[in-house]
C-alpha cells in the first residue's frame, strides 16, 4: 500500500507542478500587451531633431538603447496610465494614435535648451521609446510615447559610480511590470 501511495503522491505532485509551470507561462504570455515599435521611435527621433533645427539650437546625440526608458514605457502600456512618470522638461511621456505628429510634450523636451559653462547643451543625449498596443475593443492602435533627455556620458557615468546618489539609480527598476523587466 505504500508503494502505490508514493506513486500516487508523486504522480500527483508531477501532474500539479506541470500544470502551474505551464499555468505561469500561458499568464505571462497573455499579460504582454503590445510590443515595442522601433520604426516609430525612429519617426518621434527625427520629429525631435527637426524641431531643434527648426529653433536653431544645438543637435542632440541618440541613445539608442536605455532599459530604463524602454521598460518604463513598456509598463506603461501594460497598465495604460502614467503612474507616478510626468512630463517635464527634460522627459516626456504620453499617449497618442499619430506618433509622426508633433506633441507638446515632444515640442518641450526637444526645446529645452539649457547650456552649460561652454555654452553646449547641460543634457546633449536623448532616447526615444515607443510601445504600440491595440484596443481589443476597438481595434485602434495607439502609441505610448517616452523620449528622455541625459548629461553626457562622462558625467553620467561619473554620477552613477562616485556620487552620494549611487543608491538611487536603480530605483526605476521597482517601478517596472515584471513581465517588462529585461526587455
Amino acid at each position: 500500500m505504500s508503494g502505490r501511495f508514493s506513486r500516487f503522491a508523486i504522480s500527483t505532485l508531477l501532474i500539479l507542478s506541470l500544470y502551474s509551470f505551464t499555468s505561469a507561462q500561458q499568464g505571462q504570455k497573455a499579460s504582454l500587451r503590445g510590443d515595442r515599435d522601433k520604426v516609430k521611435e525612429d519617426a518621434v527621433a527625427k520629429l525631435l531633431e527637426t524641431i531643434r533645427a527648426d529653433a536653431k539650437i544645438p543637435s542632440l546625440t541618440r541613445i539608442r538603447h536605455r532599459d530604463s526608458l524602454e521598460q518604463g514605457i513598456c509598463s506603461i502600456a501594460q497598465t495604460g496610465t502614467l503612474g507616478n512618470r510626468q512630463s517635464w522638461d527634460r522627459a516626456a511621456f504620453y499617449k497618442t494614435s499619430t506618433p509622426e505628429s508633433i506633441s507638446s510634450e515632444l515640442e518641450k523636451v526637444a526645446s529645452f535648451n539649457k547650456v552649460d559653462p561652454k555654452n553646449k547643451p547641460a543634457y546633449p543625449r536623448y532616447s526615444v521609446a515607443v510601445w504600440q498596443v491595440k484596443d481589443s475593443q476597438t481595434g485602434e492602435t495607439t502609441y505610448w510615447i517616452g523620449v528622455e533627455r541625459y548629461p553626457s556620458a562622462l558625467e553620467e557615468f561619473v554620477d552613477h559610480h562616485f556620487t552620494d546618489d549611487v543608491f538611487y539609480h536603480d530605483a526605476w527598476k521597482k517601478g517596472v511590470a515584471p513581465v517588462c523587466q529585461g526587455r
